[in-house]
């Protein structure tokens, strides 16, 4: 009787303190995606004058990819290939007319609404989501191509690189300081957006860093105080050209504004990390660094450094394509380092498992590497298609340490390290060239030649064609440029685009959140307390309910063998 009478007792007890203790929410997940930063441009990669304290954390506690490889040369294509786990010219990046594929703000198409994206994946298990900082895959006619068309609940950014706008956005960014790019004369200014709206035309470029950062700390603040599991993308705008450190990180290291734009970066990333501690979310995120692309050789001094690969940006070679990469998650993943061959397309696939969603009815070219990440375990891929943005059949193969040429191009922006100084036209090889990377990760010596390498030569072109025959090729989304269809505060205005400039409406009340950050974290630690005082105190009552509820059987059952006796 009196465990009939105390059990409904003990059991609500007991799930209150299960529910109090532990926590079922899925992961957050942060990704941060640079912009044409070198395999040898951080400090935690060996350059000596970078100043990356917070990168180097992630390097340190963190599983280093030594062989991770970005889906694209430049920046739209291999950011369509991260954002969907396909090879870009599935999506239709690819232009043959043009050796520079980037989209621009008077390119008419952007990233396929027929695309499944990672925010898209993320939402149908209850995830909300936020891009911040540069897009670059697409505007349109009417704005139907940014971030929040493709799955992201909250934009806030530039659309574009900002070497491909207007005049005033190029103005000098440091007093007496003459500007680094070509000013263009048939682009608008910047525009900075908020959501689908522009809130500023030509974007601020000295307090643009500190909004981003602002943008980011409300809407994950947001996202945690309601409960739910967030994506944030936070794609860098540095250190592309043009460059434009803060007067804050002007001249802050020695290696110039190059080195300066790095650790501008490498403080956001401090910033983010704060708040996600502050606001208690922390332990429960799974953190990625990468890049999209290799560094703009042809900056010179203004670019960066691919480190002991080939060439920098828009290639084939090493320096392009293989990029920095670290995934970190407290108490999940152990430090250490990973020489398995993994791709910016595999993040796809692996947040699906993670999060649990179903990639069943989506044709993907990256594969899950759980197993790397969580196990330091085998990658699942063997092989992969490396493209030129320029045409859709791959340029280059990789396949367990090998790699073959079967095409070679560089743009002016690749040159200036290692053989390729200057520019390199098209040259389609008869036999392709071959190197060993674990031997030549600079490939500079042919094996292709040797006639013991035949076979590797015929295993590679064999592995190519497989995987190239199930490839599907998207008409391109690369069309005559329209400059009317640019984005304008000021629509209608003359003369045209430089008439494009208004008033900022950017106020600090947008991400008032922002503000409620450092309130949080002293009301996460109160909040803590409570938790755990509470939690003593229902395992103690449940400990004295048991032992009264076991004292008082002992007791009916004592009684009972009396009354038999």
């Amino acid at each position: 009787m009196y465990i009939r009478r105390w059990f409904p007792v003990l059991f609500i007890l007991l799930v209150v303190k299960c529910n109090i203790c532990r926590s079922h929410k899925k992961p957050n997940i942060v990704i941060f995606l640079a912009d044409d930063v070198g395999y040898g441009d951080l400090q935690a990669t060996g350059n000596p004058i970078s100043n990356t304290p917070n990168i180097d954390i992630l390097y340190r506690d963190g599983l280093k990819l030594t062989q991770f490889y970005s889906s694209g040369p430049v920046c739209t294509p291999s950011r369509a290939g991260l954002l969907t786990g396909r090879y870009p010219v599935r999506s239709g990046f690819w232009n043959a007319l043009d050796t520079r594929s980037v989209l621009r703000l008077s390119s008419p198409l952007g990233l396929p609404h027929n695309e499944t994206t990672i925010a898209e994946l993320v939402a149908e298990q209850g995830y909300k989501s936020a891009l911040v900082g540069k897009w670059h895959l697409g505007v349109g006619r009417n704005r139907e191509f940014l971030p929040r068309h493709h799955g992201f609940d909250h934009y806030f950014g530039i659309p574009v690189s900002l070497d491909l706008c207007g005049c005033p956005t190029l103005i000098c960014f440091q007093p007496d300081v003459p500007c680094t790019v070509d000013c263009l004369d048939t682009e608008v200014p910047s525009p900075l957006f908020l959501e689908d709206e522009i809130i500023e035309q030509p974007v601020d470029l000295f307090t643009l860093i500190e909004r981003q950062t602002a943008a980011a700390r409300s809407w994950v603040t947001e996202f945690s105080e309601g409960g739910n599991p967030f994506l944030l993308m936070y794609w860098f705008v540095q250190p592309h050209v043009p460059l434009f450190p803060s007067p804050r990180f002007c001249n802050s290291t020695l290696g110039g504004y190059y080195t300066d734009s790095i650790a501008e970066m490498d403080w956001q990333i401090g910033d983010i990390i704060k708040t996600l501690k502050d606001i208690g979310e922390f332990d429960n995120t799974l953190f990625l660094f990468t890049s999209d692309n290799g560094p703009n050789k042809d900056a010179v001094f203004d670019g960066g450094s691919s480190g002991p690969l080939r060439c920098g940006k828009d290639t084939t070679f090493e320096g392009a394509t293989r990029v920095p990469g670290v995934v970190y998650w407290p108490s999940r993943i152990a430090p250490g380092i990973s020489r398995e061959i993994i791709s910016h397309l595999d993040i796809f696939p692996t947040i699906a498992n993670l999060i649990g969603s179903s990639v069943d009815n989506i044709q993907l070219d990256g594969h899950d590497i759980s197993d790397v990440i969580f196990n330091n375990g085998k990658s699942p891929r063997s092989g992969l298609m490396i493209f030129n943005s320029t045409y859709t059949r791959p340029y280059a193969y990789r396949y367990h340490q090998y790699k073959a040429h079967s095409a070679t191009l560089a743009a002016s922006n690749s040159s200036n390290t290692h053989a390729c100084d200057g520019v390199i036209p098209l040259t389609k090889h008869d036999r392709a060239l071959l190197y060993n990377l674990n031997l030549d990760p600079g490939e500079q010596v042919n094996m292709a030649n040797d006639e013991a390498m035949h076979s590797i030569l015929n295993d590679l072109h064999t592995a190519r064609l497989l995987e190239e025959s199930g490839l599907t090729v998207g008409e391109s989304v690369w069309q005559e440029s329209d400059i009317s269809i640019q984005p304008c505060c000021n629509e209608g205005c003359e003369p045209f685009p430089m008439c494009c400039q208004c008033v900022s409406n950017y106020t600090n009340e947008l991400f008032s959140s922002s503000q409620r950050v450092t309130n949080a974290s002293s009301s996460r630690r109160n909040y803590a307390w409570l938790i755990a005082l509470v939690a003593v105190v229902t395992a103690i009552l449940c400990g004295v309910m048991f032992l009264f509820v076991s004292r008082r059987l002992r007791q009916n059952q004592t009684e009972h063998y009396i009354n038999l006796s």
